[in-house]
């Protein structure tokens, strides 16, 4: 019983911030279903099953949120190993990139959330380069020292997306989707493998000069 409670008084302050960030949650969809009037169901339920889809529906798509979110927990837990300030503070701005295209990807920001606000698809584009060049320009020298063939490649695999969803469309579904989303999740794939052998590099060079 003693172990029990200590365990919950060591639990203490872990518990407090779990129950407010869901509650927050939960207050943002009560928040929606009460002010647009949209059914708890439709804000709850999984796709799949309010779209009466087969199982498989997006499988394409919620693999690449695996990814995005893996990429992410691996970041954001290397931080408790990585002691250089240059290299944490690489790290931190590419968790927010990750979970910021993440989100993106997970909501349709670019496609038709931000459209339906009135700002264009290709404005949004915009921003994003401009987004990336600024992350460019400020870590540059720090990712020449990394596997930067692996950063590259993703950064293309993206852009290639990007061209073939601005510019090469209604052509046939190989190309309007299959070689837009794969060339995307091609991207997100080598995205994650790119980081994890940077974490482990960082980590490792933290733990040489510990030693």
């Amino acid at each position: 019983m003693s172990e029990l409670i200590n365990q919950f008084k060591s639990l203490y302050s872990s518990l407090i911030p779990i129950f407010i960030v869901s509650l927050i949650i939960l207050g943002l969809l009560l928040g929606i279903h009460f002010y647009e009037e949209v059914s708890i169901e439709v804000l709850t339920n999984d796709i799949a099953v309010l779209g009466e889809l087969p199982i498989y529906a997006g499988i394409l798509s919620q693999i690449g949120l695996f990814l995005w979110s893996a990429t992410a927990a691996i970041c954001l837990y290397s931080l408790t190993f990585i002691n250089d300030k240059a290299h944490k503070s690489f790290i931190i701005a590419s968790v927010c990139i990750t979970i910021f295209l993440g989100i993106d990807d997970a909501f349709m920001l670019h496609e038709d959330v931000l459209p339906s606000l009135g700002i264009h698809q290709k404005v949004v584009f915009l921003g994003y380069g401009m987004l990336m060049i600024f992350y460019l320009f400020r870590y540059y020298k720090l990712i020449l020292t990394t596997d930067f063939i692996l950063f590259t490649l993703a950064l293309g695999w993206f852009g290639l997306s990007m061209f073939i969803d601005n510019f090469i469309r209604d052509v046939s579904p190989y190309i309007t989707k299959l070689a837009e989303d794969g060339t995307k999740f091609i991207g997100i794939t080598t995205w994650l493998f790119y980081f994890t052998r940077t974490c482990k590099r960082f980590q490792e060079n933290n733990t040489l000069k510990t030693t």
